[in-house]
């Protein structure tokens, strides 16, 4: 399997709009909302691509954000025809709410898409991003019951540390480590 993942361009409005629409369409899984590791694409209900892009721009500025909010990359990985197989966000800044059980990597490949080893190579790019920016440690959560990524999480050398129980929405994050050295 040959991809990459590469920011978001304007050229990608087409197949971000199908995308979009087919986690619409999508089948929902009990406890994982259709967004869910890509809270940029929820965006899309109320802004038009360009705007999108924009928040999108500023969302990698650390002066137009909120205090407790970390800047972050929004990035689609492509297959070798440039198809759009799913999107990965990279959070750069350790924040509070990250630390307890957000993480700093969301990924999710769409639904037609998934099965096929996407997500393990998603994430292992991802990593290396990370890598590229220094980032020695690398926090990763998912929800108890995902056992697809909790599988993908460790194929690319998560440890699990523990659980975080988040009262807020009742569900327990397990939260892995990944050591980038």
């Amino acid at each position: 399997m040959n991809i990459k993942i590469r920011e978001v361009t304007k050229n990608d409005e087409k197949q971000i709009k199908e995308m979009y629409e087919e986690y619409l369409n999508s089948e929902l899984i009990l406890g994982i909302d259709r967004f869910e590791g890509i809270r940029d694409f929820e965006n899309l209900e109320y802004m038009n691509f360009d705007e999108w892009i924009e928040d999108l721009e500023k969302n990698k500025d650390e002066s137009k954000l909120p205090e407790n909010y970390s800047t972050h990359t929004l990035y689609v990985a492509v297959d070798e025809k440039e198809k759009i197989v799913g999107a990965i966000g990279l959070r750069w800044k350790e924040v509070p709410i990250l630390i307890k059980f957000g993480g700093f990597i969301g990924y999710s490949v769409r639904p037609n898409e998934r099965g096929k080893g996407y997500a393990t190579r998603m994430l292992q790019l991802g990593i290396e991003k990370f890598k590229e920016n220094d980032k020695e440690k690398i926090l990763i959560t998912c929800k108890d019951f995902n056992i697809p990524s909790i599988k993908v999480i460790e194929k690319n050398g998560g440890i699990y540390e523990n659980s975080y129980y988040n009262k807020d929405d009742g569900y327990t994050y397990l939260r892995y480590w990944i050591d980038n050295n």
